[in-house]
């Protein structure tokens, strides 16, 4: 969801980044504290109002960053990469690089967060008062900082995942049960109640109250905690089954090969139909060159199927999505749907090795289950 988002720059070797929503929500926050402003300080000009908002709001945002990097320190000491801090519509997320190996890790990473947001409306609070007594408008910004960061602490440990109260959550019954999975299953559902119970809220304001944009916010914020409850529930069972799996573990070292210079007619008729083969790397004097699947066949109409080479319609090797023998089975899952791929080589030292179709690695996925099981 967040991948494609505006690199701001890094933070302890952090890749800081802002996705495209984020400047919906920048804009609506913006506008709604200049209409407060305006509201609860009629002495103040217009401009001074749209300025203190503008700024309020970047302040606020940075504060996000904060929290995000309070859950990043603590990952990084306990051994977790950190791939990167997104703001977008809903705040902002960190996406770790792995999962935690304890559920003290997962607690102390997960507590983190609030414990920033806490600090900082304290020393919101502190400025407040001091600043309050030689500009107005930087301590009634600073005043709705204090509140507002009180407000992503506190709304933070409501125990639903993927909130960081609901990975406390998680902390805590894996502790208590010394199983992972255990502590994910509640988790993900604690979170999916409490989206539910949002969804339901903001129904609720809309029919009585009338309030349509407040309502349908609450609903939305209930929606994207139930997306991300599932998901992260998904993920977390992918890399559960998956750890420890590397593609040499189950890549096929018999990859059908074919000379790139073959007529499709030829290949379908005395390769594909023959072997049962939907794809085939391509060669030219024994090198691999790239690859051919089916779906390649659809680039040219029937009637020059006879006189077009499998070089013409093939995906050259170098803009293969390519993994090496010690990439993870969920990489490699992940490559295959970042890039709608059904076809991996696998490559070492510059020589293919063999390579992962989406069958077999499904087909390894359900054996890993069924032994969980």
């Amino acid at each position: 969801m967040l991948e494609s988002s505006l690199q701001l720059g890094r933070v302890l070797g952090i890749r800081v980044g802002i996705h495209y929503t984020w400047f919906i929500i920048f804009a609506l926050i913006s506008v709604s504290l200049a209409n407060h402003f305006q509201a609860t300080e009629p002495d103040w000009s217009i401009g001074a109002a749209w300025v203190t908002a503008i700024i309020t709001a970047l302040l606020f945002f940075a504060s996000i960053v904060l929290h995000e990097l309070g859950h990043s320190v603590v990952a990084l000491a306990h051994g977790v990469p950190v791939q990167s801090i997104t703001l977008f519509i809903f705040g902002g997320v960190a996406q770790l690089g792995r999962d935690t190996d304890s559920p003290r890790a997962e607690f102390q990473i997960a507590i983190a967060g609030p414990i920033v947001s806490f600090a900082l409306a304290l020393i919101f609070h502190l400025l407040s008062g001091l600043f309050g007594y030689f500009n107005e408008q930087a301590g009634v910004a600073l005043a709705w900082l204090r509140y507002i960061n009180l407000v992503v602490a506190i709304f933070n440990l409501i125990p639903g995942f993927p909130l960081d109260g609901g990975r406390v959550f998680r902390a805590i019954v894996w502790g208590i049960t010394k199983n992972a999975q255990t502590g994910m299953r509640w988790a993900a559902a604690s979170g999916k109640l409490v989206a539910y119970a949002l969804i339901g809220l903001g129904i609720l304001i809309i029919l009585q109250t009338g309030r349509l944009i407040d309502g349908m916010w609450m609903a939305l914020i209930g929606w994207f905690l139930l997306v991300a409850a599932e998901a992260s529930a998904r993920q977390f069972t992918l890399e559960h089954l998956t750890r420890g799996e590397k593609a040499r573990d189950i890549m096929r070292p018999d990859v059908p090969l074919v000379d790139a210079g073959l007529s499709i007619q030829a290949w379908l008729d005395d390769h594909v139909l023959a072997l049962n083969e939907r794809a085939f790397l391509t060669q030219d004097q024994g090198k691999v060159i790239g690859l051919v699947s089916l779906s390649d066949v659809h680039k040219v109409a029937r009637d020059k199927w006879n006189t077009t080479s499998l070089r013409e319609i093939m995906t050259g090797l170098t803009a293969l999505h390519a993994v090496t023998a010690d990439d993870s089975l969920l990489d490699i899952m992940q490559i295959m749907e970042r890039h709608r791929v059904n076809q991996v080589p696998v490559l070492g030292d510059g020589e293919v090795l063999g390579w992962i179709d989406r069958d077999r690695l499904l087909r390894a996925l359900r054996i890993h289950a069924e032994l969980e099981r």
